[in-house]
């Protein structure tokens, strides 16, 4: 090819002697290749041969000039150039419309001419190669940037568009592409639009975080940081292009409400802690004094006053029971109270307690649904137990406040059930790996997973925000204190585990309770 640092020429004339004559035009400022076969050039192209031009004698025996550079205009970026006879316009127009040629050499070749062409010829293709560059790094960063991207001409028109900016319309890129976006734009309205381009007009470049429609069946919504800005006119131009980008924060906006739910209920426990352990104490004060009074009123006499007494000290008593009852899951649930750590199988702790629990959710349910039980007899609550694990899984826990948890879920799950149906406890394992235990504020290994499937009426996003919160319930007067999820949020928390809760309005409730694996053994 002769030397490397010159541009390389083709050439291809099936005339030896028009082959010499170019090598003593332009040998001294190209390297240049020589030949006379049409084929052997264009295997030599299909083999990746870098050549900056390519002259080619369109009457070649074998392939005219339209033909050859049809072949080769897609093979390689090289400027084409023609040899042929001056009078014949014809195959110069086929030339350039089929074979996309730049130049036309006439023969008999001038050298002056020759060079002059050749020069311009190899200076476009030098700019047509840096064009080229140029468009492979635009694509390859559209293409893998973590942002939707979008160019848009003065007119609003959008010009380049990466898939992601793309997959948030729903749409592919092609059918974006000189578009607005006002007639392509899913989210937001033709005045929220206006307001944007305003001022966008005013302050040239803005970031606003905004909650948009999610195209995923799964996400209600989607968070994005978007940035709008406005580019340097070109010189010359009086056009002002912009351009758009969209990051995908809802990660971040998820993590971020998180964290403000958890240290939402640290502060609460903080407090309902507080409260509970003085209360306790009251408490158990007054317990104290009521039976003492209880057991001198037995020996004092039986009359009616005596007896009247008694019974409204009794009322007291469980009153007060019940308050100490209240104040021990809110101890719980600010971690306060200590749990009874043992080593506990929960496969045979669940089906110890399977029939008994079964029995009292009926009856649960039975009490609190009695019209639509009357109005179809079939209206019933099933219990089940589904054991995905194949050994013994071990937790260290308290083996009664787990089956309090165990039962305080079941008996939600009855509530949100009018017409029956299944209640399934699900027993698994799973291995959460670093980015699941951040969202889930676990640490990463191994976890006994319990889960209460039902097929009730489900909750809001906003019922699930509060669900942990002393109190809150979503029950009528009388019902519910509003402690029970408390309680099991306190009890995984105790045992290093978490509570993670899966539900959607009509569609059903998962509530599982995560505790890490102690020992793992086959049966």
């Amino acid at each position: 090819m002769g030397n490397n640092t010159q541009p390389s020429i083709l050439i291809i004339d099936n005339d030896s002697r028009i082959l010499k004559e170019f090598k003593q035009i332009l040998g001294q400022d190209y390297s240049l290749y020589l030949t006379e076969s049409s084929y052997h050039a264009l295997d030599m192209i299909k083999k990746g041969a870098h050549f900056s031009t390519i002259i080619y004698n369109n009457f070649m025996p074998c392939m005219f000039g339209n033909i050859f550079f049809a072949r080769v205009r897609n093979l390689i970026v090289a400027t084409r150039i023609l040899l042929g006879p001056k009078s014949r316009t014809d195959i110069l127009i086929k030339a350039l419309n089929e074979g996309g040629i730049s130049f036309f050499i006439p023969k008999p070749l001038d050298p002056f001419m020759v060079k002059e062409i050749v020069k311009r010829a190899v200076k476009r293709s030098e700019f047509q190669r840096k064009l080229m560059h140029e468009r492979l790094l635009l694509k390859g960063l559209l293409d893998n940037l973590p942002y939707g991207l979008a160019f848009k001409d003065e007119e609003g028109r959008f010009t380049r568009m990466n898939q992601l900016a793309a997959n948030r319309r729903g749409l592919t890129i092609a059918e974006c592409l000189g578009k607005t976006e006002e007639e392509i734009e899913p989210s937001f309205t033709s005045q929220e639009l206006s307001r944007f381009n305003q001022r966008l007009k005013k302050e040239e470049r803005f970031v606003e975080i905004l909650e948009v429609p999610s195209n995923n069946s799964k996400q209600s919504s989607q968070w994005f940081m978007i940035t709008r800005l406005l580019l340097d006119r070109a010189k010359g131009e009086i056009t002002h292009p912009s351009v758009l980008m969209e990051l995908d924060i809802t990660k971040q906006k998820e993590l971020e409400m998180q964290l403000r739910q958890s240290e939402k209920l640290k502060a609460l426990g903080t407090m309902a802690g507080g409260i509970a352990h003085d209360f306790n104490n009251l408490l158990t004060t007054m317990i104290g004094s009521l039976e003492l009074s209880e057991e001198l009123l037995e020996v004092s006499g039986n009359s009616e006053i005596m007896d009247t007494i008694k019974q409204l000290q009794n009322n007291a008593l469980e009153a007060a029971k019940k308050g100490s009852t209240l104040t021990e899951r809110l101890l719980s649930f600010s971690r306060r109270k200590k749990l009874s750590l043992q080593e506990v199988d929960l496969t045979k702790i669940i089906r110890k307690n399977f029939d008994l629990l079964s029995q009292t959710l009926q009856m649960r349910y039975e009490r609190r649904f009695k019209e639509q039980i009357e109005a179809n007899q079939s209206n019933r609550i099933h219990l089940k137990f589904k054991n995905n694990v194949s050994g013994i899984l071990t937790v260290k826990t308290d083996p009664s406040q787990f089956e309090l948890a165990v039962m305080n879920l079941c008996i939600n799950s009855v509530d949100a059930m009018k017409n029956g149906g299944v209640i399934t406890i699900i027993l698994d394992k799973k291995d959460v790996d670093p980015d699941e235990g951040k969202r889930l504020h676990l640490n990463p290994g191994p976890y006994a997973v319990t889960i209460i499937q039902d097929e009730g009426e489900g909750m809001s996003a906003e019922t699930i925000a509060h669900i942990f919160e002393p109190f809150f319930t979503t029950k009528k007067m009388g019902l519910g204190t509003g402690l029970g999820m408390a309680m099991v949020y306190g009890f995984a928390q105790q045992s290093g585990g978490q509570v993670n809760v899966q539900s959607q309005l009509g569609a059903g409730t998962n509530i599982s309770i995560y505790l890490p694996i102690y020992s793992e053994m086959e049966r």
